[in-house]
């Protein structure tokens, strides 16, 4: 026997009264959920029992699946989950309050794995004493030409009568040459 193909249906776009109820039934199972989780939830605190997904099931028979597609729905439960709610109190931090009373930002460093802080604190180490051995060669150098300096300025302190004679000299000297060639005429 062959089968028999199937006629192809034509699509048929919804009225606005089928989408209007559409619309209306959506709304209607979407606040049924939400209050059948609302009711669930207050009993389970009026119990002091924990708020889980499981115990939200065994109360009121309602499934994570239709929490989950119901925004409203689940941000009820995610405030109200035992679980959530301790794991949220658990990891909010406390940050340390400075003088102005403004909350101050984390150290960064703090961010680093203790291997990395090493090889950090070695590298800033090793840097530190390169700086020392080029400071120390710039304080030497520095050293021994001051040192020259003073040297130089003790010959001359020892040179400075000789240096006031040669000065005397020169002078006596330029002081004949004006005499002797100064009644010459002016070159042309």
């Amino acid at each position: 026997m062959k089968a028999k193909p199937r006629k192809r249906r034509t699509f048929r776009a919804p009225s606005e009264t089928q989408l209007a109820a559409l619309h209306a039934s959506t709304t209607e199972r979407r606040q049924a959920t939400i209050e059948r989780l609302r009711t669930a939830i207050e009993s389970l605190q009026k119990n002091k029992q924990d708020i889980s997904v499981q115990t939200i099931y065994e109360e009121c028979g309602l499934r994570y699946a239709a929490i989950h597609r119901n925004a409203e729905a689940l941000a009820l439960f995610r405030a109200n989950s035992t679980h959530l709610v301790t794991r949220k109190k658990r990891t909010r931090r406390v940050h340390p309050v400075s003088e102005e009373g403004a909350p101050s930002s984390r150290d960064p460093l703090l961010n680093y794995k203790k291997p990395q802080l090493v090889a950090r604190l070695r590298a800033a180490q090793q840097q530190l004493l390169e700086t020392q051995k080029q400071q120390a060669a710039l304080v030497e150098a520095s050293i021994k030409r001051e040192g020259r300096i003073a040297e130089l300025e003790a010959k001359l302190a020892r040179l400075e009568p000789y240096h006031a004679f040669v000065e005397h000299i020169r002078s006596q000297m330029q002081r004949e040459e004006q005499g002797r060639f100064g009644n010459l005429p002016p070159q042309t």
